[in-house]
């Protein structure tokens, strides 16, 4: 399973399904270390808009249909082995619940664009460069949909891995 293990794989479901079940940590790095991983740094940044800060076919749905808030956050966890991973989180909320329904539909599909990432230099690493391929999302409180992505800075993470850090971070209370 690469760096983290069976174990942490098992505290990483935990800490999926305590996200998904809305039931959010009196500390939000609870959740991480309960994944068997710990934040190293974070920078967040709130927008009112997010056309200017998005790609692709997303960029155009949300020309048409625009958000009201965009809550970015990126952050860079590690394991006890000394693997780092970078995670951006992004909280993309609108007025209704149908729009942010076809924005999830949209967001979700590979290769239609994305929210754009926080730089790596607001957190002093090299910018990485996010694939969606180790991504999840989720829709909460009927308006916003929630985002993630992970990469591999160092260590061995695997792919499966990084995906269920993703499912971890779509748990992370927005800031």
């Amino acid at each position: 399973m690469g760096s983290g293990g069976v174990i942490a794989a098992a505290a990483l479901a935990g800490a999926v399904a305590v996200g998904a079940g809305g039931v959010v940590p009196d500390d939000p790095d609870e959740m991480w270390r309960d994944a068997g991983l710990r934040v190293v740094d974070r920078v967040t940044r709130a927008d009112g808009e997010c056309v200017s800060h998005s790609f692709g076919q997303v960029r155009e749905l949300l020309q048409a249909v625009p958000c009201v808030a965009l809550d970015r956050m990126l952050l860079t966890v590690t394991d006890d082995r000394g693997g780092t991973a970078v995670v951006f989180v992004a909280w993309v909320e609108f007025d209704d619940r149908d729009k942010a329904r076809e924005f999830k539909r949209v967001e979700d599909i590979h290769g239609t664009g994305d929210i754009t990432p926080l730089s790596g230099s607001l957190l002093r690493i090299a910018d990485v460069p996010f694939t969606a391929h180790n991504y999840d999302s989720d829709l909460v409180d009927g308006v916003t949909v929630v985002i993630a992505e992970a990469e591999n800075v160092a260590g061995g993470f695997t792919s499966e891995y990084l995906d269920d850090i993703a499912g971890v971070a779509v748990g992370t209370p927005r800031p």
